[in-house]
């Protein structure tokens, strides 16, 4: 009896313990959920990804209700998708094999898993036909980033070394119909416009999601706590699933001290990136994956922090004048700074590997330039920047107004300009005159960079601008399938919950210009279909043929024929000479110092049109855009 009384209390006991550890012996009863709102299909984040699964599952499902969830307001949104270079990759299909084998080397020592790889290959060469489809009706078109048409061959390629790199492929763009030209934003936009014609697309904008709804049972998503823009929390039940494409956390300093080291680091795309994400699906159980994955597993970009933006600009990668050099902390030059890092992410081999540039093992760095290149260009990239591409700030050409806010340090002599920023006046003077020197002699005996490149600091007034590490994007999150469903630590699927673009992305080393937005497009389709159970058939027929074909451009009466190329940085005047009905010069003749290439590449290029007698001709290594873009304008110019 005494026995049984024991083993009873013991029971109860147990029982209590794990209940109060939250196990139980038996099923739990359910919670009736109460909704506030009730749709089909849920996404979190209006990036490209969110846009590319919305519009998918609007074509699947016209009938469906589809819900978009924005943080930020109307007028900031886009994701970094906004920010960011605006090109996407397609392979071919003959060159699926040869992309695949590519990307296995960028992403080692952390592969991608053999499913996933097939699906995102395929995935890429076949998603076009959609892209144009879906875009073609909203009054954009796709083509070149460089201004002119989409071709195979069209392909800016990072890793030129690797096997798998010669794939058949090209760098596609979008842009609104019939501009011809490059558009900050230009890819999101599109789309953008695309969802603006469905109906049952509804986006809500300055509405944050704050937790998601899981079921304790069957772990399954129901849906959605958001707060709308007056501050209240609303529950919203997601019948078909919830989407998660809200992207990184770039701008979370805790995150990125815990998970890369950082002291101090910026974000060059969207402030609203800022791990909500990560948090979220770490509560439900996700299997997190590439969570030390940065600025597009590129090394860290070099950004100019202001007050006035939460967001840095990104500094000018292609600077013609050679009068700047970049200086660490102990006020002394610490690597070759005019080298074409930017092609390649802000990467270098070192020891057989590529690491990243040591900006932030350097810090503070400062940027010190002269007169000469402080009036006639912009320290700042007019580009892959938040406050330029989305709040629309315009960097002077000259700098001008940038040096009147305080952005820019600018004083008469070097000594004086060091002690504005804080640096021993005998030391930056020696810096700068050991730089100076080897201009003399012809050669950097300390970082051999390029003699092409460098001018002597000579020309007061001087000038200082603080460069600070900077993201682009982060790759961390949950590991997904080809489905993009969520899985757990068991390699399961979280039922209802996707996942797509930059949040828990395949990259997870040296990234390959283009696949992020690639993967965003295909990754938020492929979570549409899922939850839809089916597929667009929304097609359209690429718009060129194979890079072999060159026709040469209509014979024309001699003369002089011009077109406008818009460059990265302003407007540049090309003007094409005809002679005997033949193209026999070609001439920058406005604008030339908005050009990325050198006078060689240039030189080069134009004698390849005229040799031709076309403006079909191959591109030259390292300066890609600025080809097409030449290219593009000698077309315009002769159909005149």
């Amino acid at each position: 009896m005494n026995i049984g009384r024991r083993l009873t209390g013991l029971v109860v006991s147990m029982f209590m313990l794990l209940t109060a550890f939250g196990c139980s012996t038996a099923a739990e009863p359910k919670t009736e959920e109460k909704w506030d709102r009730e749709v089909d299909f849920l996404i979190v984040g209006y990036g490209l990804a969110g846009e590319a699964a919305a519009l998918e599952a609007s074509d699947i499902a016209p009938d469906a209700s589809i819900l978009v969830l924005e943080k930020m307001p109307e007028t900031l949104a886009g994701g970094n998708s906004i920010a960011s270079g605006q090109t996407f990759i397609v392979p071919s299909e003959s060159g699926v094999e040869g992309f695949k084998e590519y990307i296995r080397n960028c992403n080692e020592p952390n592969p991608i898993p053999e499913e996933y790889l097939d699906f995102l290959a395929t995935e890429f060469a076949d998603q076009i036909k959609w892209v144009q489809g879906t875009v073609n009706a909203a009054g954009y078109e796709v083509g070149y980033v460089g201004g002119g048409p989409l071709r195979w061959g069209s392909l800016v390629v990072e890793f030129a070394e690797f096997p798998g790199a010669g794939f058949e492929g090209t760098s596609a763009h979008i842009r609104k119909e019939g501009s011809g030209a490059f558009e900050n934003g230009g890819v999101w936009k599109g789309f953008n416009a695309a969802v603006e014609m469905r109906d049952n697309i509804e986006v809500a904008y300055s509405t944050p999601a704050i937790d998601l709804i899981q079921d304790p049972q069957t772990k399954a998503i129901l849906g959605v706590i958001a707060q709308d823009p007056e501050g209240n929390l609303i529950r919203i039940k997601a019948n078909k699933g919830v989407l998660l494409a809200c992207g990184g956390f770039e701008n979370n300093l805790e995150m990125q001290r815990n998970y890369h080291g950082m002291d101090t680091v910026y974000t060059a795309g969207t402030p609203g990136n800022t791990g909500d994400g990560i948090r979220m699906l770490m509560k439900v159980g996700a299997k997190m994956w590439h969570m030390n994955n940065q600025t597009q597993s590129g090394g860290f970009w070099l950004g100019i922090k202001v007050p006035e933006y939460e967001s840095t600009f990104m500094r000018n990668m292609t600077f013609k004048s050679g009068a700047w050099i970049e200086i660490d902390s102990d006020t002394q030059r610490f690597y070759n700074e005019s080298k074409d890092y930017h092609r390649q992410h802000m990467k270098y081999v070192e020891y057989g590997r590529y690491v990243d540039l040591p900006h932030e093992r350097a810090l503070p760095v400062h940027l010190i330039f002269d007169d000469k290149l402080a009036s006639s260009e912009s320290v700042a990239s007019q580009w892959l920047s938040w406050p330029i591409t989305t709040e629309g700030y315009v960097w002077s050409k000259n700098n001008e107004d940038e040096i009147a806010k305080g952005w820019i340090i600018k004083a008469d002599t070097i000594e004086e300009l060091a002690e504005k920023i804080g640096r021993d006046p005998v030391e930056l003077k020696a810096a700068i005159d050991r730089y100076n020197a080897m201009v003399d002699a012809g050669a950097d005996s300390d970082f051999n960079r390029d003699p092409a490149t460098m001018e002597k600091i000579d020309q007061a007034p001087y000038y200082a601008v603080e460069l600070t590490p900077t993201l682009v994007a982060t790759t961390g999150g949950a590991q997904r399938n080809t489905h993009s469903q969520v899985l757990d630590w068991d390699g399961n699927p979280i039922p209802n919950l996707y996942e797509a673009g930059e949040l828990g992305s395949y990259v997870s080393n040296l990234y390959q210009n283009g696949v992020f937005l690639s993967e965003a497009i295909a990754s938020g389709r492929a979570a549409a279909q899922h939850a839809f159970d089916g597929k667009s058939t929304v097609t359209s027929v690429v718009e060129a043929g194979s890079n072999e074909e060159k026709p040469a451009d209509p014979k024309l009466e001699d003369g002089k024929y011009d077109a406008i190329y818009k460059g990265q940085h302003g407007d540049i005047k090309i003007e094409v000479t005809i002679a005997d009905g033949k193209i026999t010069n070609v001439e920058a003749v406005e604008g030339k110092e908005f050009l990325f290439m050198d006078d060689t590449q240039l030189s080069d290029y134009i004698q390849a049109i005229i040799d031709a007698d076309s403006s079909e001709v191959d591109t030259i290594s390292g300066a890609t855009l600025d080809c097409q873009g030449i290219s593009a304008a000698v077309k315009e110019a002769v159909k005149k």
